[in-house]
């Protein structure tokens, strides 16, 4: 703040810089939006730094020769996909022990402070214990695995949810670990006292937690500087989120009034080149950080002697005893029982692995079912499965140890697919009911959510039907996906390409939805990406509407297409509209025709090779679609299931390349479309409803 402290002569002393890459803390940023927009707020960060004045003009006083440490519960939400960002226990720990270790200056580095700080390095006297009591008394070890979609883009509304226990911030600090950051930028943030309950303590991303695991020793002190924030810390150059652009004060009076380092400069005097500034505070963002003041020490305990967010209650005996920190061995925990699996969809008789991600404690046996699979059963803790036959497949999985068992069902888990139920080209325009998801396509709504559906709208395309993703009613963050029946691609060669008709508004010009087409060559085990990908604008076609979006004209339909070479000549394709919400407007997809260079029907061998038939089934006119590598006669003849002739459609001498054929409407029944080239048959059946 005020008192400076003068440059001293160091022999050998030199500037350091860093030139890894890191993320900075928004909770600069965070602050300030609370106080743009919550009175209450304001209201009690005035009333928190009256106190703080106060607290640290008696503080020598209040302290001498009555030392108290400050015991913090903690509770650590690891938000997760099933993905890496679902670290280990073990990573927790080892946060943990650098947070202990930095808070009572048990870090060996504190010999590298130089020497106008090192008589002031403190031992904050707070120590952080993981809690072993929930809210209700039940046992834990501290450590949440929660798995949901809230882990990607985090903010304050992925702290919470219905289905998840409540740790009330007045007894536990909070800590939620995410894939990533709403705030791109952003390694973590914390919440300064006097703001929400329900939102109060730190969200880290997964890399800047501990030093093993997903994260490093780089940035490791992540949680240490963020911590110092929740006991309403700032950052040495002030209340912002930018070093290095002015000349600013943190509000304590043994730090110096500093620019701000991105860098290690051991020499760093920018304010008054008389005054060394503490570029190695942990509130810095130097990445040399090795200590707090002790008058940092003392603006922290009097955040805790305050009643502003439930600080004060934390270290009470009281809430040392409920949350089971209060040094009593705890008692063995039953182990929370959840797993995940190598794919979730796949072709029939892949092999998959199975995988525990039990939580709570150890896990010491372990007893699955798999019906349907082969084994249908296991005894080991990362079993293997073949499933011969398509289907949705449930799994369960029961573990135990010395205190209990637990067990957790996934219905519907494992989709397994056979072959092909769709011929190239493909075309779907959703005119029939049953069209969409499909005879085997599906829908993926993770967050039960709205998704996509079919709708009947006068402005469709073509037709009255489309299929529609509702942004309007969908939150930011949220995907939704529709996966295609499977095509069968055998009879074609690369270029394939996409066809479609898109139709889509913003809700604003800042809104970026966007829509991505996919496609997988195994069951949709793995997916791959065309280049179409638009967002935002580049997605609208009707420009902004503010109100609940639907087509109203065949000017708000636009034809979009993308090529997916790989795709050539596999036998099991699906396709994947991708929808990635920004909480915008509505986005309707119709239309779709799949087509490639389709293999000479002169060149196969095969009964049921050589040309396509769509729509099949019918429910009206049939197209067949065909090629020659070479001129020859061709007759075309639909024949019922008694093999006796119906019509013929076409008898004559044709030339090389693509050919197409309309067959009129047919009677409802089961017919075979027999094409001879050459006195050489293919025959297909098709199918008119």
């Amino acid at each position: 703040m005020r008192k400076l402290l003068p440059i001293l002569a160091f022999v050998g002393l030199i500037s350091m810089t860093t030139n890894a890459q890191r993320q900075h803390c928004f909770t600069s940023e965070y602050y300030n939006e609370a106080v743009q927009h919550d009175a209450q707020y304001v209201r009690n960060q005035a009333e928190l730094e009256s106190f703080t004045k106060h607290f640290t003009e008696i503080a020598q006083v209040q302290r001498q020769g009555n030392t108290v440490i400050y015991i913090i519960p903690v509770v650590f939400h690891i938000l997760h996909n099933y993905g890496n960002e679902n670290i280990t226990d073990a990573q927790v720990y080892d946060a943990m022990e650098w947070l202990n270790r930095d808070f009572r200056r048990l870090n060996p580095d504190t010999a590298d402070v130089i020497a106008p700080f090192k008589s002031n390095i403190a031992d904050c006297e707070i120590e952080f214990r993981l809690a072993t009591k929930d809210p209700n008394g039940n046992c834990t070890n501290g450590i949440e695995h929660l798995p949901t979609l809230k882990t990607y883009s985090a903010d304050d509304n992925s702290k919470t949810d219905p289905s998840w226990t409540v740790w009330p911030n007045n007894k536990y600090l909070n800590i939620w670990v995410a894939n990533s950051l709403a705030n791109q930028a952003a390694a973590a943030y914390a919440k300064l006292p006097g703001g929400s309950n329900s939102t109060d303590g730190i969200m880290c991303r997964n890399n800047y937690v501990g030093s093993i695991g997903t994260s490093n020793q780089t940035n490791a002190r992540t949680l240490t500087h963020e911590v110092g924030h929740h006991f309403n810390l700032l950052h040495v150059w002030g209340n912002t989120n930018s070093p290095g652009v002015a000349c600013g004060d943190d509000g304590v009076n043994d730090t110096p009034i500093s620019f701000g380092w991105d860098h290690c400069n051991l020499n760093g005097s920018v304010c008054d080149t008389n005054i060394i500034e503490n570029v190695q505070n942990y509130m810095e963002y130097s990445y040399c950080d090795v200590m707090f003041t002790n008058g940092q020490k003392v603006r922290m305990h009097a955040s805790l002697a305050s009643g502003i967010s439930g600080r004060s209650n934390l270290w009470q005996s009281a809430n040392l005893v409920a949350t089971g920190t209060d040094g009593t061995p705890p008692v063995a925990c039953i182990p929370k029982a959840d797993f995940k699996s190598q794919y979730i969809a796949t072709c029939a008789g892949t092999s998959v692995r199975f995988t525990d991600q039990s939580w709570k404690a150890p896990v010491t046996s372990w007893s699955w079912s798999f019906p349907g699979g082969n084994p249908s059963s296991s005894i080991d803790s990362f079993p293997q499965v073949v499933y011969a036959n398509a289907g949705l497949y449930d799994v369960t999985l029961v573990v135990t140890n010395s205190a209990g068992s637990d067990s957790i069902t996934k219905t519907s888990f494992i989709r397994i697919s056979g072959p092909a139920t769709k011929a190239m080209p493909y075309m779907e325009d959703f005119e029939d009911p049953t069209s969409f998801p499909g005879a085997d396509g599906w829908v993926e709504n993770p967050d039960n959510g709205s998704t996509w559906t079919r709708v009947i709208n006068a402005s469709a395309s073509t037709g009255i039907a489309s299929i529609r993703m509702n942004n309007y009613n969908t939150a930011v963050g949220s995907i939704d996906e529709w996966v295609s029946p499977s095509i069968d691609f055998s009879n074609v060669s690369y270029p394939v390409q996409v066809r479609f008709k898109v139709s889509n508004a913003q809700r604003s010009s800042a809104t970026n939805d966007q829509l991505l087409l996919l496609y997988s060559l195994n069951c949709g085990q793995t997916w791959n990406g065309t280049t179409y990908l638009p967002s935002g604008a580049n997605l609208s076609t009707a420009g902004i509407v503010t109100g609940n979006f639907s087509p109203t004209s065949a000017a708000q339909w636009r034809q979009d297409s993308a090529f997916v070479n790989p795709a050539a000549l596999k036998p099991n394709v699906r396709f994947k509209f991708k929808n990635l919400s920004d909480h915008g407007n509505n986005t309707y997809v119709d239309d779709i025709y799949i087509i490639g260079n389709i293999t000479a029907v002169d060149d196969v061998n095969d009964l049921q090779s050589g040309f396509t038939l769509y729509p099949n089934p019918s429910h009206g006119n049939t197209t067949i679609s065909f090629a020659l590598s070479k001129g020859g006669d061709v007759n075309i003849e639909v024949k019922n299931i008694l093999g006796q002739s119906v019509m013929t459609i076409l008898q004559e001498s044709l030339k090389a390349g693509m050919h197409e054929q309309l067959i009129p409407v047919l009677s409802s029944g089961i017919y075979f479309v027999d094409v001879r080239v050459n006195n050489k048959h293919h025959v297909r059946k098709l199918i008119v409803e």
